[in-house]
């Protein structure tokens, strides 16, 4: 089951990231080796991975990497029991990075299927564990709220059932994902403790909610996934042609939301949601700091007067939590930070 290919000495101990050859997965495991931990792989095709991942996943003398075959059904049954109880024997954290994105109503059970098989594994282990789980800002568009509010982690819900009827199942899997999780470890959807007994014996669960996540992939194949190709697009003029949209976008760099992950296995008070945003910014920005950077990028026309606000989030949770893991100095980059690492990546990757 499993392929060893660097030993030692234990370091920091091991983590799990289910996922680990994924856009975010994979730079999770490169953070975490960073960070001293020893890493356990789990994905499709360990063999391959080695081979694509070789150069990015760096081990020191006193950490291992291991890799190990897994694959969720895509039809969203769970995975056998054994499986899981065997990937997590001796883990101190469990980072559960796949997705499902397509737009259909097995995406429900194989999001909430994945996690709630990961919690059960972590939750029987005799090591105390911590799981990270990666969701998405679907989760949070609470119906009700006035335009221009302060987002939160507690009380900013989506409701699933009005994304369902929708059509909108990959955001509906989030929210259901995230309330089913928050329930199996005994607790609201504000993160309280609701169920003593089963909180007792949980895991400690933290969620991260990104949006537009963007960055190097580590991928050296082709660009798969929504957001990075659809951003390629963009910049190439292939899409958004026709008008700047009257909107904003939340992003980050993979690099920051992979350090946001490891932050919650560092930090032992960690608990519950955490925006995996650096902030949000209009479309009239985005595009024109493109065209800082890309000279040759039409901006499409602006057929508005005024702008619609961007969307506002509290961070202070997420900024708590990364002074407590990384200290004062660590700074999440800045839109123009963003978009050059980008920009080189597609560049350099042929894509752009």
């Amino acid at each position: 089951l499993i392929h060893f290919y660097k030993r030692g000495e234990m370091s920091k101990g091991v983590a799990l990231v289910v996922g680990c050859t994924g856009f975010v997965g994979s730079q999770v495991t490169k953070a975490l080796l960073q960070r001293g931990f020893s890493v356990r792989g789990a994905c499709r095709n360990p063999g391959e991975a080695k081979t694509k991942f070789g150069d990015s996943w760096i081990c020191r003398t006193n950490q291992t990497l291991e890799l190990a075959e897994l694959s969720f059904p895509v039809d969203g049954s769970p995975v056998p029991e054994e499986v899981l109880d065997k990937l997590v024997e001796d883990v101190t954290g469990v980072f559960m990075c796949v997705g499902h994105e397509k737009q259909e109503p097995a995406t429900i059970d194989f999001m909430v299927n994945a996690a709630i098989s990961v919690l059960k594994a972590a939750k029987k282990s005799k090591n105390e564990i911590t799981v990270v789980l990666t969701s998405s800002t679907g989760s949070t568009n609470l119906p009700e709220a006035a335009p221009g509010s302060v987002k939160n982690e507690t009380d900013y819900w989506s409701d699933p059932a009005k994304q369902q009827a929708a059509g909108k199942y990959s955001p509906a899997a989030k929210t259901l994902m995230e309330i089913k999780a928050l329930e199996f470890v005994g607790r609201n959807r504000q993160n309280q403790i609701v169920d003593q007994e089963a909180a007792a014996s949980a895991p400690r669960l933290c969620i991260i909610n990104p949006s537009l996540i963007l960055g190097e992939r580590l991928d050296p194949g082709d660009m798969k996934g929504n957001g990075l190709p659809w951003f390629a697009r963009i910049v190439k003029g292939e899409a958004m042609t026709k008008e700047i949209p009257n909107d904003s976008m939340s992003i980050i760099s993979v690099s920051d939301l992979a350090m946001l992950h490891v932050a919650c296995l560092e930090d032992a008070t960690a608990s519950g949601r955490y925006f995996g945003v650096v902030q949000s910014w209009s479309w009239e920005d985005i595009l024109s700091a493109v065209k800082n950077q890309v000279p040759g990028y039409q901006i499409p026309p602006k057929n508005f007067t005024e702008s619609n606000t961007e969307t506002k989030f509290d961070n202070s949770k997420r900024d708590a939590l990364l002074r407590a893991a990384f200290g004062e100095d660590f700074k999440l980059k800045n839109l123009d930070e963003i978009l050059g690492e980008t920009i080189d990546y597609l560049k350099e990757s042929g894509n752009l």
